[in-house]
């Protein structure tokens, strides 16, 4: 069904044009049905989402608009992946909120965010022995970046899952970087060629 969603309506103009006599015209009654099938097969329809926590963030570490917008793009990005499976969606949007102040389209890039889970561990390593934000900012920043950090060392958001989840981010943008279009096709076409898939 997700492939090819269907109004409501149309399901139900449909099926009652098929069966009149058990189908009726009120359509919350099919909304039902879909509730209870779904707890009848052990399904869960509830899924959460990493975009309220970024917004609820928002205002708490004190991020710009643009780092929203950029801490949104991660986030639609992670999608393309496993990692909603193996995250909480709090990790997720925090991570997104690291990378979006570490990614900066001012800097290089992955080069500037290639060991960004090590200095995610060195910086809350540092600010638990005792270093403070306000020392260790040079610009504003790497000023939000020693905030998130402090705010991270003080919260109890999984540090590892977080590590483990930057790099899943860093490595799909990694692949996106290589990929080509053109290598693609040729690989395909000379192992289709090399099966003799061709004729």
């Amino acid at each position: 069904m997700e492939e090819c969603p269907q109004h409501i309506r149309v399901v139900v103009t449909e099926a009652r044009n098929l069966w009149p006599e058990f189908i009726v015209s009120d359509i919350s009654k099919l909304g039902e049905c879909e509730f209870f099938l779904i707890s009848e097969m052990n399904c869960q329809l509830i899924l959460h989402h990493p975009y309220r926590t970024l917004l609820d963030l928002q205002s708490t570490l004190g991020i710009a608009q643009d780092e929203v917008s950029l801490s949104w793009s991660i986030i639609n990005d992670h999608y393309l992946t496993d990692i909603p499976l193996l995250f909480p969606p709090h990790v997720v949007a925090v991570t997104a909120i690291f990378l979006a102040l570490v990614l900066k389209p001012t800097q290089t890039g992955l080069q500037a965010a290639a060991n960004s889970a090590t200095a995610l561990a060195h910086a809350t390593q540092s600010m638990k022995d005792g270093l403070s934000a306000e020392n260790t900012a040079s610009n504003s920043s790497q000023g939000k970046v020693q905030f998130l950090v402090k705010w991270l060392a003080e919260s109890e958001i999984d540090i590892k899952a977080m590590i483990e989840c930057t790099q899943e981010i860093i490595s799909l943008y990694e692949v996106w970087e290589r990929y080509s279009e053109k290598t693609c096709k040729e690989q395909i076409a000379r192992f289709v060629k090399g099966r003799a898939m061709d004729k």
